[in-house]
């Protein structure tokens, strides 16, 4: 087998990317490099996060930048154990607030920006809250000198506002600075675009909230174990109320692309490998032969192994679930992400015998 390629992609979610944070946590813990991490949105920030710090201090930087986000009043949860079983309501509290004021060094309300939604406003002013902050903390908790020239592969997704294409950001061909991961977060109508060289952007969840294809484009031309972190549930139960409604259709939305993209891109990866495979039994006249050489040409000799993750939706999850920042939602998201990869890696799917022909093969989690 030549070198593997390890990969780990994160997809969008706001609020919900705490267990991307903990997925990382424990294969940097069961020493499971990664060569290249590709993000989007929140997955873009985290990528920054991940590829933008030494390994020593990666996990401590992820817990720093997302204890930053959480709302004072959820800092002293611990101070107040008899609250407990008013944490829902202490939970949608926060939510509320965080629509109302913003996140402190994420995002901050643009005032009298709902008043006329008509008005002409500069392009950095065509969204409800300003991102400003988001630069300052970026940089506090990113080392860029690091991100673009250390070890990692970084990517982020974005989509160019001027014509509607999927753009990416890589260290390997730019040098990437906090913009272009707030780029890739600026998701509409919340968040204005970020201009970066004339350019404006949007968050890259508005082309396909899953950056796998990127990936698989790419033309690595190795084997590759790629860990692929989904926040949307698509299987949850049918909803009992219109709330619920909301919510499952907000799930639906932003993750039904991954499944009917994994499935298709295994066709193709099959299909490649199994010309090689045929290939191989051409004779060497054959293979010389200028008309087979271009059919030849559009095989493959590796294997790509993706290990799905997806968050399971939580009980009391809401429409709102990924604004929530509150400490304890964080740390239970965290601690899923956690024991998710952990059963991942304890099972190693990925090393059983796999059929000659097999270009893709799809690792899902078992059920609980």
């Amino acid at each position: 087998m030549s070198h593997q390629n390890t990969v780990l992609i994160l997809q969008g979610g706001g609020a919900l990317g705490a267990y991307q944070a903990g997925v990382y946590q424990h294969l940097l813990e069961g020493h499971t490099a990664v060569d290249w991490v590709i993000g989007t949105s929140i997955g873009a920030i985290n990528s920054a996060l991940i590829a933008g710090n030494p390994p020593e201090t990666r996990v401590a930087q992820l817990r720093a930048f997302w204890d930053s986000l959480a709302p004072e009043a959820t800092h002293r949860e611990s101070f107040f154990p008899s609250m407990a079983p008013w944490m829902n309501m202490v939970n949608t509290m926060n939510t509320i607030g965080t629509l109302m004021n913003g996140v402190e060094g994420f995002f901050k309300p643009r005032f009298g920006a709902a008043w006329d939604i008509n008005a002409r406003v500069p392009l950095g002013q065509v969204g409800f809250y300003d991102t400003s902050p988001l630069k300052t903390t970026l940089e506090k908790y990113v080392d860029f000198d690091y991100l673009n020239k250390g070890p990692m592969r970084l990517s982020v997704c974005a989509v160019d506002l001027d014509n509607g294409q999927g753009v990416v950001f890589d260290n390997r061909k730019e040098i990437i600075r906090a913009e272009h991961i707030m780029a890739s977060g600026a998701l509409p109508p919340g968040f204005p675009p970020i201009e970066i060289d004339g350019h404006a952007y949007w968050d890259g969840g508005v082309y396909s909230n899953s950056p796998l294809e990127n990936f698989l484009d790419d033309g690595v031309k190795q084997d590759a174990l790629c860990f692929m972190v989904d926040l949307w549930d698509p299987t949850e139960a049918r909803p009992a109320s219109i709330a619920e409604a909301m919510a499952r259709y907000k799930n639906i939305q932003y993750a039904s692309r991954s499944h009917e993209q994994l499935l298709m891109h295994q066709k193709i990866q099959d299909m490649q490998k199994a010309i090689r495979t045929l290939s191989d039994h051409l004779s060497l006249a054959e293979r010389k032969n200028k008309q087979l050489q271009a059919l030849i040409n559009l095989g493959c000799d590796h294997t790509i192994n993706v290990v799905h993750l997806i968050m399971k939706a939580m009980p009391d999850d809401h429409y709102f679930k990924d604004v929530d920042f509150s400490t304890a939602t964080v740390q239970s998201r965290w601690a899923n992400g956690v024991h998710d990869c952990k059963r991942a890696l304890k099972h190693k799917a990925w090393l059983q015998p796999l059929p000659p022909h097999a270009g893709l093969i799809i690792h899902e989690l078992p059920q609980e």
